[in-house]
């Protein structure tokens, strides 16, 4: 896999029908119109399974090649959250694809060296800072740990977004294991301040002595190797995947792409996602250096022009303050598998093809729609679209939590005496004492009675 196949993680098409098995990496508002078709490339993370969906196609696999971590690997080997490059085909109209290769490449094979997932949603892990947000999906085969109670020296692998310079987007990550047996461990990234024998990848320092030669500053590596002096990672290998003036695609080829904004749109009106250039100058975001920001997530399709990505519709995904969490127990008749909508709490939420379907159960990684019974507990990570609609980017089915059936997380939109409202939802905090409200987002456990959450718990959200 090439340097973008890694650095470009995750793409859109835009048609946001409701399927079925709807899943996808978030969204925000539609800015701009158009959309592509035919032979391309499509990266994105893996957000359910028919065949197999990545930003709102399903694509047919049934002739596909996969690699998974550079071997030779089938479907089973995918996992929801992983981020993929399809080379094929698809057809916007009908939300369907046929992909000829499926290529899976983690970005770090590490250790946490330190947690602080309750304080600023990160961890450091081979000394690059990993953030996780409401989509990341996190999978623990071991044991019951939570992510934020994951010990130092634990083992993971992590997908997601990078810049190549010690900063990750994480849209999965899975525990290989709870304390490091001295296995190998792999870590991805730009080289940079080369020094004798050593250089770095971020914060990291890596001694090459048994791997060299270094490859040029700016190149894209893996590195592998299983062990340290002090805080010095020792390579045993060292893998040129790409350089810094790496891009998606040949030129004139269609590509979907989602990915962080790396550099802000600048006067020439190009911007950075993940290291691929990309022209704005064709799309109402033309000009808007304070949405084109550096972090905000994008979502980009268009027609390579050479290195430069020529952007034909951009899609901006909802920042964290526009987004929250409705959670409760199904109830009877709030599905409708046609319209792609459920309803939790008394409000609709909309399903679409950019919906991660995650399941947190026992032997359970995903489900659909058809699959929901009155009794599940949902958690639906949602945003208001242009339309002012409830939209999912992430639901979670697991199991009913054993102190309450309702929750609500988001800033209150209303205050007034003893009754709040957060995303729709009318809050009772009559049984809670000494609480003001501010612009900060709160999260409401309680039990769900006669259309109003009665509240017995709120905190802050941090």
């Amino acid at each position: 896999m090439d340097r973008l196949g890694k650095l470009l993680i995750s793409v859109s098409t835009a048609a946001l029908i409701a399927m079925l098995y709807s899943c996808g990496g978030g969204g925000g508002s539609q800015v701009a119109d158009g959309g592509i078709g035919g032979t391309g490339v499509s990266m994105g993370r893996v957000t359910g399974f028919g065949s197999i969906f990545v930003n709102g196609i399903e694509f047919e696999t049934n002739n596909a090649s996969f690699t998974v971590n550079d071997v030779n690997g089938t479907q089973s080997d995918i996992a929801i959250g992983m981020v993929v490059r399809i080379n094929g085909s698809s057809d916007q109209t009908t939300a369907t694809g046929s992909a000829e290769s499926v290529e899976y490449d983690s970005l770090i094979e590490g250790l946490i060296q330190s947690n602080n997932i309750t304080l600023d949603s990160t961890l450091t892990i081979m000394d690059q800072v990993i953030t996780i947000d409401a989509d990341t999906v996190y999978e623990n085969p071991f044991d019951a740990t939570l992510l934020a109670d994951l010990p130092i020296n634990s083992e993971v692998e992590v997908s997601g977004f990078t810049d190549g310079n010690g900063t990750i987007l994480a849209t999965r990550i899975e525990v290989d294991s709870l304390a490091w047996a001295g296995n190998e461990l792999e870590v991805s990234g730009v080289v940079s301040a080369i020094s004798g024998n050593q250089f770095h990848i971020g914060s990291l320092t890596i001694d090459a002595s048994g791997a060299l030669p270094i490859p040029p500053e700016g190149s894209f590596v893996e590195v592998e190797g299983n062990s340290f002096s002090g805080t010095t990672f020792i390579a045993d290998s060292i893998r040129i995947e790409g350089n810094s003036n790496s891009v998606v695609a040949d030129d004139g080829k269609e590509v979907e792409i989602e990915g962080q904004i790396t550099a802000a749109l600048d006067a020439s009106d190009h911007f950075t996602l993940n290291g691929q250039v990309v022209d704005a100058s064709s799309t109402p975001l033309s000009g808007a250096t304070s949405q084109l920001t550096v972090g905000r997530v994008a979502e980009v399709e268009g027609v390579m022009n050479g290195t430069i990505l020529l952007a034909e519709e951009i899609e901006l995904q909802a920042t964290a303050s526009e987004r929250g969490e409705i959670g409760g127990i199904l109830g009877i008749g709030n599905v409708n598998t046609s319209a792609g909508t459920v309803t939790l709490l008394g409000q609709t939420i909309h399903v679409d093809n950019s919906t991660i379907m995650e399941s947190d159960r026992e032997n359970e990684s995903t489900f659909t729609l058809s699959q929901l019974i009155s009794s599940d507990f949902l958690e639906a990570k949602v945003y208001r679209d242009s339309n002012g609609m409830f939209v999912a980017s992430k639901l979670e089915l697991d199991l009913p939590p054993n102190n309450h059936d309702a929750t609500v997380e988001g800033i209150p939109e209303f205050v007034n005496g003893s009754t709040i409202r957060i995303f729709g939802v009318t809050v009772d905090i009559s049984s809670v004492e000494d609480y003001s409200f501010d612009t900060q987002p709160v999260e409401v456990k309680g039990n769900f009675v006669n259309g109003v959450l009665i509240a017995d718990n709120i905190k802050k959200d941090d």
